[in-house]
Formats: structure tokens, C-alpha cells, sequence
């Protein structure tokens, strides 16, 4: 009803929708415990990309609870049992018709478009040299907002990222890779747990009822949030590179739908017909591409990059406008160092 510019009216939307995602869909008690869930699927040393709505999370100060906060606003509405949402994985392409040389060119150029390959492996097969047992130092190099601080989150949440940069904020945790029936692949149960653990509480993971390249499903309960959350992460798009034998390129694109279990599982406590969901929420995918190189058998260093992209929606007409407000561009881009040492 009023006159306003579109920086103002982007800035009451943006408003308008951090208080349907925090105060709505879960309390500000919850907010830093969600984003871990990234974690759990992509390659699993991964280290988060995160979007966190709204000034709300100014109080973020370490590394470890930041990560947590990017899910929060990634959840999914469930309504009748439906994702309301309408997919925008990125297109398939054919292997062999993207070039080697492909997920390097995305890291060291900051490509924000959407990425160019689809689902062509049916799981991550790592170089022998990855085998075994890993302590994981994962540094924040950089945080990125190429659609504008306010997509990103808003000043304090971009602040907040900030302080994150640097080796005192890092994240440690453990990751195991194991021989598969086609190569050396993640131990995906044992590093969602160890993750979780240092991100979350000893005993934050309740269940864990699927663990496969293309979907992971479990329950948590994180430290002091007195709920428990089921989380699906459903991988859309997937490439590797072995560039050489002490090089190795991959990146996975990944769908996140976090939701307290009442809400996420419908057949438990079904919602009548037609009933529109209460809970207004962003969806959202991240792509993660981790450049790996062998120093030595005992250490290997990773360059990564993980974009967020916003998602458009039919059902939505405030995530289809911030959608739109992105461009196709990712909102959230951050920079990883990320050294393994064998344990």
C-alpha cells in the first residue's frame, strides 16, 4: 500500500519471510542446529555453505553452532505429504561432454551459475589413497553474498559469517572411507555420526533408517533443543575428476528437507485434505565442489567451494520472489581449506 523502492520493498520481504521461518517454523532455540545436515551428505568431509535468515542469528559466534544454522531456512513445507516446492536440479549433461578440468574451473573462477552436469556416477569412488581412518582441520578462507547481503541473511548474519574466517574457528571431526564394491567410497553412518557429535551433541543422532549415495534419512535430537528432526538429504547432481594420481575433483549437489517429525512425516500425524500448511519456509540446494590433492600417504589438502541456491515455487509466492530477486545466482558462497591427516 505504500510507496517504497525495491531495495526497501526487498528489504520487507526478506523481513516478512525471516519471521515466517524462524518464528513459525521452528523457535530461535532451534535455528543454530540445523544446518549440519549438509554435512551428512555431500562427500562427508564436507564443511557447510550456510544461509541464515534474518538478524536473529547475530548471536552465532562460533564456527561450529554457524554451521548449524544453514538448514533452518532450508526445510521444506510439507502439506498432505507433498513437497511444496517445484524441483530446479540442475540440467543433465552428458560426461562426456563436459571436459576434465570442468570442477576446478567453477572453484578458481567463482562460476555462479547453476552447475552443468547432472547425476553421472552412482556414488563418489575416491582414490585409494583416501582409505582409512582421517582427522579433519576444515577452515573458513571466505564468505561471499553475490546477490546482496540481504538475500544472504542480513547484516548481522553476514557479520556473523565473517568472524568465522580463520584457524580459530575451524571445525575438527573424523571421516572414514572404506573399500566398496567399486572403489574406495565414504563411510557415510560413521561420518554423519562423528560430525554430528562435534556439531551437535554425543548423542544428537537418534536414528539413522537410510544411508545411500542418492538419499540419507535420519532423526536428531540436537544438545538443549528438546525436539527431535528428521532429515532427508537427497543428492541431485554428481560428478568427479581424477585429474592425476595425486589429484581428485568432485562436487556433489545436494537437497535438504528439515523439519521436526510431526511435520515431516505426514503419514504419522496426517493433515487433513486441502489444509494449507502454517509453516512458510525456503528450500534450498548446494552445490559442493572439493578440489583434493595428495601431499603425502599420511595428509591431503582440499580447496572447496560451496554455493547456495535458492529454489522457485508455485505453492510459495514469497520463495518464488526471492527466487527471483537471486537470478539464478547462489545467495551464499563460501571457501574452505580443509587438511586430512591419517589417523
Amino acid at each position: 500500500q505504500h510507496s517504497t523502492s525495491a531495495w526497501q520493498s526487498s528489504d520487507v520481504l526478506l523481513y516478512t519471510y525471516h519471521h515466517f521461518c524462524v518464528h513459525q517454523m521452528c523457535s530461535p532455540k532451534l535455528m543454530p542446529l540445523l544446518g549440519i545436515c549438509c554435512i551428512i551428505l555431500l562427500h562427508q568431509p564436507w564443511t557447510a555453505g550456510a544461509l541464515a535468515f534474518g538478524d536473529s542469528c547475530s548471536g552465532i559466534e562460533s564456527r561450529r553452532t554457524f554451521l548449524q544454522t544453514a538448514s533452518s531456512s532450508a526445510a521444506a513445507s510439507i502439506a498432505g505429504g507433498a513437497i511444496l516446492v517445484q524441483s530446479s536440479s540442475p540440467a543433465s549433461a552428458a560426461a562426456s561432454e563436459l571436459q576434465l578440468g570442468l570442477l576446478e574451473a567453477r572453484v578458481t573462477g567463482n562460476v555462479l551459475s547453476p552447475p552443468p552436469y547432472g547425476r553421472e556416477d552412482a556414488d563418489i569412488i575416491y582414490p585409494n589413497w583416501f582409505r582409512g581412518t582421517w582427522d579433519v582441520f576444515s577452515e573458513t578462507a571466505s564468505v561471499e553474498a553475490p546477490c546482496g547481503i540481504p538475500l544472504f541473511g542480513g547484516n548481522s548474519t553476514f557479520a556473523a559469517a565473517k568472524r568465522e574466517i580463520g584457524a580459530s574457528s575451524a571445525l575438527q571431526y573424523r571421516a572414514r572411507f572404506i573399500e566398496g564394491s567399486a572403489g574406495t567410497i565414504a563411510d557415510r553412518e560413521y561420518n554423519v555420526r562423528e560430525i554430528v557429535k562435534q556439531a551437535m551433541g554425543t548423542n544428537a543422532v537418534q536414528d539413522v533408517s537410510l544411508a545411500t549415495p542418492d538419499k540419507f534419512s535420519c532423526l536428531l535430537s540436537p544438545a538443549g533443543a528438546g525436539q527431535v528432526l528428521s532429515v532427508d538429504l537427497l543428492t541431485l547432481a554428481r560428478r568427479q575428476e581424477k585429474i592425476d594420481e595425486q589429484h581428485f575433483h568432485c562436487a556433489e549437489v545436494v537437497r535438504q528437507i528439515v523439519a521436526p517429525i510431526n511435520q515431516n512425516k505426514p503419514q504419522m500425524t496426517p493433515l487433513p485434505p486441502q489444509q494449507p500448511s502454517s509453516k512458510t519456509v525456503l528450500l534450498k540446494e548446494i552445490e559442493t565442489a572439493s578440489l583434493y590433492t595428495l601431499e603425502d600417504e599420511n595428509k591431503v589438502r582440499c580447496l572447496q567451494r560451496s554455493a547456495t541456491f535458492l529454489l522457485p515455487s508455485q505453492q510459495d509466492p514469497l520463495a518464488q520472489q526471492l527466487w527471483q530477486m537471486s537470478r539464478g545466482r547462489p545467495i551464499d558462497v563460501r571457501f574452505y581449506d580443509v587438511t586430512y591427516t591419517r589417523r
